[in-house]
């Protein structure tokens, strides 16, 4: 009987792990496939949305990278405006505020955005200097077109901790956001106030299919005003 217990818990934790590491692996894999996914997205639509960042706004952790905010955002701006959206995902996961500022935003000359959105800071709060991370944002802030919509850093209730400097980081992107008059996604409130382990992808650290649900009505109760005039 014993024996029965241990083989059968065995079996359970067998499975459990094998599942975990399938997951993490799926997400692995995710980074490139997500990646070509934006890249291939079609070029066309009368409203242009043009999203910079890191691999959240890939939509990395999503089971698909248009049920990242992302691509909930354009399906809830196609209902509001009536028109087809034109998604440029300019992001790149592992990206962080250098990296917006030097690679992203030149890319923007291409465009004629209706809508930029900016979440990035996230990798720079993994190894957090204040000092850097308060400058590297005030430069990339005066540079984002007018009216492009910022968001601050997420809350970190998974495995990787965190908070702490996020809200620090937080606090700074709000400041920087009013210094130069860009609307501001307070992503740290709204993910704070709905944690659950439920929003956490394998890794504990990126969102899944139900945090980027409230990613998205975070970035839609700031964007809804803007193009809804």
């Amino acid at each position: 009987m014993v024996k029965n217990v241990v083989l059968a818990i065995g079996i359970i934790v067998f499975v459990l792990v094998s599942v975990q590491v399938l997951r993490l692996l799926q997400l692995r894999t995710s980074v490139a496939n997500y990646a070509k996914y934006w890249r291939q997205y079609p070029d066309q639509g009368t409203f242009t949305y043009v999203a910079l960042g890191d691999s959240a706004t890939q939509g990395i952790g999503a089971s698909r990278p248009e049920l990242g905010y992302v691509g909930l955002l354009a399906q809830h701006l196609q209902q509001t405006t009536g028109k087809t959206v034109r998604i440029v995902n300019l992001s790149v996961s592992g990206a962080k505020i250098t990296d917006v500022l030097e690679k992203q935003v030149p890319q923007l000359v291409k465009y004629k955005p209706d809508l930029i959105t900016v979440a990035v800071g996230t990798n720079d709060v993994t190894s957090y200097d204040a000092a850097k991370f308060q400058s590297q944002y005030d430069k990339l802030a005066a540079v984002l077109p007018p009216g492009s919509v910022v968001a601050n850093i997420p809350y970190f209730g998974g495995l990787i901790r965190a908070n702490d400097k996020a809200i620090e980081a937080s606090e700074y992107i709000s400041e920087a956001a009013h210094k130069y008059n860009l609307p501001l996604v307070d992503l740290q409130a709204e993910t704070r106030a709905k944690q659950s382990i439920f929003n956490y992808a394998a890794d504990g650290f990126h969102p899944s299919n139900r945090a980027y649900k409230i990613w998205e009505a975070a970035f839609w109760k700031t964007i809804e005003p803007l193009v809804s005039s």
